[in-house]
């Protein structure tokens, strides 16, 4: 799966003859590109179980909002330093899954802030997310093996829990 999504069919050609000089498979992607692989392996199937279950507006953008945990009750600023985004393109974001229903914005009293949560639509897109995200790890672990997988799952838990 990494190779076919690395490569889409064709080899891409290097101008520079100082390509990685040194590094003894200049070819692989290393680990950092293996992960995104896999993670836009996820968000693609993401948006398509969300079309198939009738949310064809869900962009894969809007991942970026409405990815684990899903927001509730969290501000617009903290939203967009965990999406690694600036402010104003989460605003951005939100406004458009603000007007599609997926999101709400709510005002904390007498100030100006808003604090952002699902709306009931919202939680439906959560919950088809987690499915499908369930989905791919039992296709995974059919495809690598129980044992090798709950080791994967392991080592990448540890290197992700702070």
């Amino acid at each position: 799966m990494v190779k076919s999504l690395y490569y889409m069919g064709t080899k891409r050609q290097s101008l520079s003859t100082q390509r990685f000089f040194g590094d003894p498979d200049p070819d692989d992607p290393l680990i950092g590109a293996r992960l995104r692989f896999c993670l836009n392996h996820v968000e693609q199937r993401l948006g398509e179980a969300l079309a198939a279950a009738g949310f064809a507006d869900i962009q894969i953008a809007h991942f970026k909002v409405l990815r684990f945990p899903p927001p509730e009750n969290e501000r617009p600023i903290d939203l967009a330093q965990r999406a690694g985004m600036s402010k104003q393109a989460m605003n951005y974001l939100l406004l458009q899954l603000e007007e599609l229903g997926y999101v709400q914005r709510i005002a904390m009293g007498d100030s100006s802030a808003r604090l952002v949560s699902l709306t009931e639509k919202g939680w439906k897109v959560a919950e088809i997310q987690r499915a499908t995200v369930h989905e791919i790890e039992r296709e995974w672990e059919r495809r690598l093996g129980a044992e090798r997988f709950q080791t994967f799952y392991a080592v990448l838990k540890e290197l992700t829990d702070g």
